[in-house]
């Protein structure tokens, strides 16, 4: 059966790829858990699956998946939610954000564009901003899935055109 990495990659179940990439199952598989798991974890932390899924989706468009975006966007549960819809989109947060969500953003932006650039202060900054521990780790969790999904996608699509 196919995942969105697959589809996202333009894997079919007949090439070469799809069958290497079903040699192990378990990345497949717990690619699959993974996303369940940032995007709806048991315990939310206060980070919405809206808030979650906005926040995806600015990640995707930002390294250059629209495609990836666009699947994410589709899960968002708030539809008509400016804020989200502004956060999903990539745009400038409106004046009216709270810190809680700018800090979010910012964050999130910050390590997909530049991780390199990310200090101590940075999570200072989280902190400062009200988030705890656990907000924070699960923020980095689901910055961390989204970046490694999209470097997936995009190397498979690479590998599916030279193949």
């Amino acid at each position: 059966m196919s995942d969105q990495i697959d589809i996202l990659s333009g894997l079919e179940p007949a090439s070469e790829l799809y069958g290497i990439r079903r040699e192990r199952p378990d990345f497949v598989q717990g690619t699959e858990i993974c996303r369940e798991a940032v995007l709806r974890p048991h315990a939310g932390f206060g980070i919405t699956h809206s808030m979650r899924t906005a926040l995806a989706a600015r990640m995707a468009r930002m390294v250059g998946l629209g495609e990836l975006a666009s699947t994410y966007e589709a899960l968002l549960e708030d539809e008509g939610n400016a804020l989200l819809a502004a956060i999903a989109a990539g745009d400038d947060l409106p004046s009216t954000a709270d810190r809680f969500t700018i800090a979010l953003v910012r964050h999130a932006d910050l390590v997909t564009k530049s991780p390199r650039d990310c200090t101590r202060a940075d999570i200072e900054r989280l902190e400062e901003a009200g988030l705890t521990n656990p907000q924070i780790i699960a923020l980095s969790e689901l910055i961390a899935f989204v970046n490694f999904e999209a470097r997936v996608i995009a190397g498979l699509k690479v590998l599916e055109e030279i193949a």
